[in-house]
């Protein structure tokens, strides 16, 4: 074993002569830490030409995606970089780019609002990187409706994976626009937390 280290360490040290220090610490920043959080202040929202979506990917990563385009209650969001998450009713049906994505099929299933305040269902959807189709029930219920906001829970199954998780889906009262969520939507992604910011 002691021989393996010693073989690879020459490796090591060749492979990090190409990174100079000043590169190091923010690559363990990011590694550890994630990168800086954007705060969603007045001015920077201001400053921004676009409505927008600010997703945290977990340990403080924070993008920003510009809307592309909206077709049928679509919208399509994009990176700088070129990631793209598609958005029906704030619910992610859509992504490509990231290091594993998906596509819903039936996304127009997903509602929120039935007589009952609950509404249930099933959700075809291939995962991509690695590619797999899988079924996921799903049921939703308005459970907070206090204030300037409509908070509501989509507890989803999946029974070929055997988990259960839930998304929660936050609605400005006034306009039924998204403006917060919390969304698990593949099982090698953090959760997702999306803020909408819509400029009109």
């Amino acid at each position: 074993m002691i021989k393996k280290l010693f073989l690879l360490l020459p490796l090591l040290l060749q492979s990090c002569a190409f990174i100079s220090y000043n590169q190091i610490v923010p690559l363990i920043k990011s590694a550890t830490v994630g990168e800086d959080d954007i705060e969603l202040s007045d001015e920077f929202i201001a400053q921004q030409p676009y409505s927008f979506i600010r997703v945290d990917l977990g340990k403080g990563a924070n993008i920003i995606m510009v809307l592309q385009k909206i077709n049928d209650g679509i919208y399509t969001w994009i990176s700088s970089e070129g990631e793209k998450i598609v958005t029906f009713n704030g619910k992610i049906i859509r992504t490509s780019g990231l290091i594993h994505n998906i596509d819903i099929i039936n996304f127009k299933d997903f509602k929120y609002f039935s007589p009952l305040n609950n509404y249930s269902g099933m959700f075809n959807v291939m995962l991509k990187d690695p590619s797999a189709f899988i079924e996921q029930e799903f049921v939703i219920s308005l459970i907070d409706d206090e204030g300037d906001s409509l908070l509501f829970e989509e507890k989803m199954k999946l029974e070929v994976l055997n988990s259960s998780y839930s998304n929660y889906y936050w609605l400005d009262k006034r306009s039924g626009m998204a403006k917060l969520s919390k969304q698990k939507i593949h099982p090698m992604l953090p959760i997702l937390k999306i803020d909408f910011v819509y400029k009109y």
